[in-house]
């Protein structure tokens, strides 16, 4: 009698280790792809939303910089995430950008907004900056880039964004 209890406790036994070995496998296949997913949409998400901020305040900056009376050489702390990069200042006439540049993750489905590149999985953007009809020159910067920029603001008005 106490053989057959035991067998069945180690039955039992058995098919609990096997339970929780069915358990895992489906963890590792069913859920374990829609974590890394939602991993990869939050560092996306915060790339481009820490970016344009970063943005937004730099344009700020340059904007109060070239409407103030006085020339010369102001320093600001910038940071971009490691999968963003500054590419060039645009002049346009009056119209003036900096453009941006995103590599997000290869998440499918991939987003299917017009500043995406689906193939390179590059978002490209602009912010657009009123100095009027002054230039802006932008040194490259990033990706990942965390340090001190130097705004120089010319006698004529013209405004370069470097490191150095």
């Amino acid at each position: 009698m106490d053989n057959i209890i035991l067998n069945q406790k180690g039955q039992v036994a058995i098919e609990y280790i096997v339970f929780i070995a069915i358990f895992l496998l489906f963890f590792q296949t069913a859920i374990k792809p829609s974590i890394d997913f939602a991993e990869n949409i939050l560092n996306d998400t915060y790339a481009i939303v820490e970016t344009h901020n970063n943005i937004e305040y730099l344009s700020q900056t340059i904007e109060g910089f070239s409407n103030s009376l006085s020339y010369g050489t102001r320093t600001m702390f910038f940071y971009l995430p490691n999968n963003s990069k500054i590419i060039d200042c645009n002049n346009n006439g009056v119209i003036h950008f900096i453009n941006y540049q995103i590599q997000i993750s290869d998440t499918q489905p991939n987003p299917t907004t017009p500043d995406c590149n689906t193939t390179t999985d590059i978002c490209t953007y602009s912010k657009q900056i009123f100095i009027g009809e002054k230039n802006i020159y932008c040194q490259p910067l990033g990706p990942g880039y965390s340090g001190p920029i130097i705004l120089n603001k010319s006698q004529t008005g013209d405004i370069s964004v470097s490191i150095e």
